[in-house]
């Protein structure tokens, strides 16, 4: 199985993250996994033992020992108390991130096709100030941007629900670009919380897809 690192600037002993094309990721889920998925239809299928898989390969190389990835009743994977994690797919790739519990406290991590963002859907999506920053960028960069501040969004939620056990809507955070690699995220109402303050990392997987990952630290 071919995979390939993601952001390797943030891994280490105690942290690994990659992705890999779906097709690359074919095998069979743990028995106790398949419990959680045998009524699924087989794309879904396809999905949910790719992102076990590849979690699988991530912690065999953080030298955990093997463990099933069960699914919770709210579909949020149930992590083995040794370690947490993040799981995304989408059209033809699959990421997903794993550390040690006792190093990482919580992460995200989402992968998006670029132009998946049409222009109708902004006004769900984005707050008005995130608008106008797309309205003021080169217009060949804008599929990228708004793939990416969705993708943001997505990661920011997936970080911080082990944490808090709330939903976030879309336009309850905004997102700012910081620099060339990161992106910043506060609430759009009430107080800051410690996992706003996180920056959340980008990258530019290739031509048609990129990737978001934001990590608390213990």
């Amino acid at each position: 199985m071919t995979m390939h690192p993601l952001l390797a600037e943030l891994t280490g002993s105690d942290l690994a993250i990659a992705w890999a094309p779906l097709e690359a990721l074919s095998g069979t889920a743990h028995p106790e996994e398949w419990e959680d998925i045998a009524a699924a239809a087989p794309a879904r299928q396809q999905e949910f033992a790719a992102g076990r898989l590849l979690a699988r390969k991530l912690a065999e190389a953080l030298g955990l020992p093997p463990a099933p990835l069960r699914r919770a009743k709210d579909r949020a994977p149930i992590w083995p108390a040794d370690r947490t994690g993040s799981l995304s797919h989408c059209d033809t790739l699959c990421a997903a991130a794993v550390g040690r519990r006792g190093a990482i406290q919580s992460i995200g991590v989402d992968v998006e096709t670029i132009g998946r963002v049409e222009h109708k859907l902004w006004p769900t999506l984005f707050t008005e100030k995130e608008v106008d920053y797309f309205n003021s960028i080169a217009p060949e960069r804008v599929a990228v941007e708004t793939t990416l501040f969705f993708s943001a969004k997505e990661t920011f939620y997936k970080c911080q629900y082990p944490l808090t056990q709330e939903w976030v809507g879309f336009q309850d955070v905004e997102v700012a670009r910081t620099n060339e690699r990161l992106l910043a995220i506060a609430p759009t109402s009430g107080a800051r919380r410690s996992w706003h303050e996180a920056a959340i990392h980008t990258a530019e997987i290739n031509g048609s897809h990129v990737a978001t990952v934001m990590l608390l630290t213990t």
